[in-house]
């Protein structure tokens, strides 16, 4: 699967020809005690359940989770890298100057809000991959509103500089590798192929949170009691609240992100979108 946007040269996403043997990097996970993984540092984009452990960090440091690319100090391996063997053996496959690599865990019901890391693309030098080694099927990651599923052991690279966002709906912790790269002709060359060859590849529809909010809200369109039920309401949050306490009592079960994202959409796309007025 990959996506590519025709109004600019820049790649969404794609699956890269990488594969990973997630069973065996999740052993490693047993050799990272509890105090390792830090709360991540952009407290405004989440709730309290994303977390990461830095392996490799600007002057090797185990405690700065911030992957900062501005040159003040050198990426280096941090003395957790050494508790991760096959995490070690999994890096070599990358013939690319590594900058920050982090294990980055959401809890069951974490959510990580919609925002962007901007300059985070690879056609402006810097590329994220992840490899997920803990997700399932209740793991949504949406990247401008698209659903991107990533299985356990793939690498994907993905356009940080677009909106994203994920939410765990799952009973279990999602944990991603997740490795920032300098841009070398190796990297370039690879997800050019990567996108080129699934180009125009269309994802399978899924039973996803966000579809089921975009099925509400087509039934407000058309339904005057709902209509009705939300068209009072002007402060966002109340709106927010309401919408999603709506769409449980008929049956559409999707979350308070989802409705924001689509108010945010909706601002930006005018007339025609989901918006509160």
């Amino acid at each position: 699967m990959c996506a590519s946007d025709s109004a600019t040269p820049s790649i969404a996403h794609c699956r890269l020809p990488l594969r990973f043997e997630a069973e065996e990097l999740r052993l490693d996970l047993a050799g990272i005690g509890a105090e390792a993984w830090i709360s991540h540092f952009n407290t405004g984009y989440h709730d309290g359940g994303w977390s990461g452990v830095a392996l490799r960090a600007r002057g090797g440091s185990a405690g700065q989770l911030y992957p900062g690319h501005d040159g003040v100090a050198r990426h280096a391996d941090t003395p957790l890298l050494a508790r991760c063997p096959r995490v070690q053996a999994a890096l070599t496959q990358f013939q690319c100057p590594l900058q920050s690599v982090r294990l980055l865990r959401l809890s069951p019901g974490g959510v990580i809000r919609e925002h962007r890391d901007e300059g985070l693309r690879f056609d402006l030098g810097a590329a994220r991959l992840h490899v997920p080694i803990a997700t399932d099927r209740d793991v949504e990651f949406y990247l401008s509103g698209d659903l991107v599923t990533m299985a356990p052991g793939e690498c994907w690279y993905l356009d940080f500089d677009r909106p994203h966002r994920v939410q765990n709906l799952g009973l279990h912790d999602r944990v991603h590798l997740v490795i920032d790269c300098q841009v070398n002709d190796w990297l370039r060359d690879l997800i050019s192929a990567a996108a080129a060859e699934c180009a125009g590849s269309v994802a399978a529809a899924a039973d996803s949170s966000q579809h089921r909010f975009e099925r509400f809200r087509d039934l407000v369109v058309d339904d005057l009691e709902l209509r009705a039920a939300l068209w009072s309401l002007d402060q966002p949050q109340a709106f927010v609240d309401r919408v999603v306490a709506l769409g449980r009592q008929r049956g559409w079960h999707f979350t308070a992100e989802d409705v924001l994202a689509a108010m945010r959409a909706g601002e930006n796309a005018g007339a025609g979108r989901w918006v509160v007025r």
